[in-house]
């Protein structure tokens, strides 16, 4: 019985060692590495802007993608520059955008 319990102990470790030796390829030539994989960038979309909210001149709020939001909050990685009756201005690095709605969409 002995026996049979240290040939099953040593199977069990060789077993269990095999993945590690299979980490690296063997065949391959000294100095090869494998190609890392490419990095993909997420492409984050540009908010929709439903509405522009109007309580006075210099008080306004836009709602993107069904959320009301205020100057300086952000969203998608987007932060609101300026918002006014006619656009809301996004910022994202050092790029710069200017949503638009219709006139029938503007509340105020």
């Amino acid at each position: 019985m002995k026996v049979t319990a240290k040939c099953v102990m040593g199977l069990s470790v060789i077993t269990l060692a095999l993945p590690s030796f299979a980490a690296t390829d063997p065949t391959a030539p000294l100095g090869f590495e494998a190609p890392s994989q490419p990095t993909t960038r997420t492409k984050v979309r540009l908010p929709r802007l439903d509405a522009i909210l109007c309580g006075s001149e210099n008080d306004c709020s836009a709602v993107l993608n069904g959320r009301a939001l205020a100057k300086g909050q952000s969203i998608n990685g987007y932060v609101i520059r300026a918002i006014n009756e006619e656009a809301v201005t996004l910022v994202r690095g050092d790029r710069r955008w200017s949503l638009t709605v219709f006139n029938e969409q503007v509340v105020q």
